[in-house]
């Protein structure tokens, strides 16, 4: 009997589950493939799948290994769309379309293990967890026992694009997402004796304008970076000056280069404040999933193939917003790799608790990316 995805794809929309607690919905994604006739890949994840489609075209034994990565984890948002397949789980939606990317997946899983006499070398699709908390990745790279790619692909909902268009663009598409906090240690003493002792606070304000300076004196004006303060927190009441207050945000970067200088720069202006305020500083640097970089060549042939199927692309201005789809293509290696923005129709953007949709874009993507997948494998 042939399977409805849009019935599948709304069960996954009414069963979102946060990252690496997508124990329902691995379940499920299990139960699809193998009802699929997939191979499960044997791997130490407590949650997400992998499965293999083995190439059987003759004389093709030495083909390509392709890894295809879906996510699959939701956010801890309350839903209100008023879809009829609404969240049935409080406080937690797919704000982000990857009920759609898990579906189109499983689609495009069904179609090529259908196709497999058609197909050189192994292709691996990976239904990654926790996405959202940028940890997935590399968690499936440590317990997925994979082998070693020459291309991976993955692919994103765009609320920006309707159904029928993508944007297939090479060179940096998403940034490198990494965060800080500064931790600032003064002395405390009344508020009405402030001599007495070294707002942290002030210094704190300090730090701000100094981060606000940052981008624009340090990367070149034909570069995109940002830094963002989100969060600033010292003192508990209206009449003492602290010991202690923190700020902390985010950095995002296109290019390596800017993102370690960004880095340094955060460093040097911790320092300097220590110098100038009679204070002590701590920088905590988190490092997060580098830029999501498109091959060229990749992105030439899909456009071509994108085409043929009704698809236009689109060029979209690369996104500050980040993805570790980028742990699957580390810097310097020769992986190469393909990220492509899919059209799902207009709505409220990413992360929004009115985001949802379009399901008419799932037939043809799953087609598109099939066809994609199997061009490259029999290459």
């Amino acid at each position: 009997m042939e399977r409805d995805w849009n019935e599948l794809f709304c069960w996954f929309h009414r069963h979102p589950e946060i990252g690496f607690q997508e124990y329902e919905t691995t379940a499920k994604i299990r139960e699809i493939l193998k009802e699929e006739g997939l191979t499960l890949h044997p791997a130490e994840l407590e949650t997400g799948v992998i499965a293999v489609v083995e190439g059987k075209k003759p004389g093709k034994t030495n083909g390509k290994t392709i890894c295809f990565r879906a996510d699959i984890d939701a956010l801890p948002i309350e839903e209100k769309t008023n879809l009829s397949y609404a969240s049935e789980h409080p406080g937690c939606m797919h704000a982000c379309g990857h009920d759609f990317h898990t579906t189109v997946a499983l689609k495009v899983a069904s179609l090529l293990n259908q196709r497999k006499e058609n197909l050189a070398g192994r292709i691996y699709f990976v239904f990654q967890p926790a996405e959202e908390v940028a940890s997935g990745a590399e968690y499936v790279r440590k317990n997925g026992c994979l082998p070693e790619f020459s291309e991976v692909f993955g692919f994103h909902a765009e609320p920006s694009l309707r159904p029928g268009q993508v944007s297939i663009q090479s060179g940096s598409v998403m940034a490198a997402v990494d965060g800080f906090r500064i931790d600032i240690r003064g002395k405390g003493t009344h508020g009405a004796t402030p001599q007495l002792g070294v707002n942290p606070i002030t210094t704190a304000v300090s730090v701000v304008e100094k981060l606000g300076r940052v981008v624009p004196e340090q990367l070149s004006p034909l570069h995109a970076g940002v830094v963002s303060v989100t969060h600033i927190e010292g003192g508990a009441t209206w009449n003492v000056i602290p010991e202690t207050a923190f700020l902390e945000g985010t950095v995002r970067t296109m290019d390596g280069r800017d993102r370690s200088r960004i880095k340094e720069e955060i460093h040097r202006i911790a320092r300097g404040v220590e110098r100038e305020g009679r204070v002590q500083t701590k920088v905590d640097w988190q490092e997060g999933p580098s830029a999501v970089i498109n091959d060229k060549e990749l992105c030439e042939s899909a456009r071509d193939l994108a085409q043929k199927h009704g698809l236009q692309n689109v060029v979209l201005d690369p996104a500050m917003t980040g993805d570790d789809f980028s742990k699957f293509v580390p810097e310097g290696s020769d992986i190469k790799g393909l990220y492509i923005k899919v059209g799902t129709g207009s709505s409220e953007n990413l992360h929004s608790d009115r985001f949802k949709v379009d399901a008419s874009a799932l037939e043809q993507t799953a087609e598109f990316l099939a066809e994609l997948l199997e061009k490259q494998a029999v290459c």
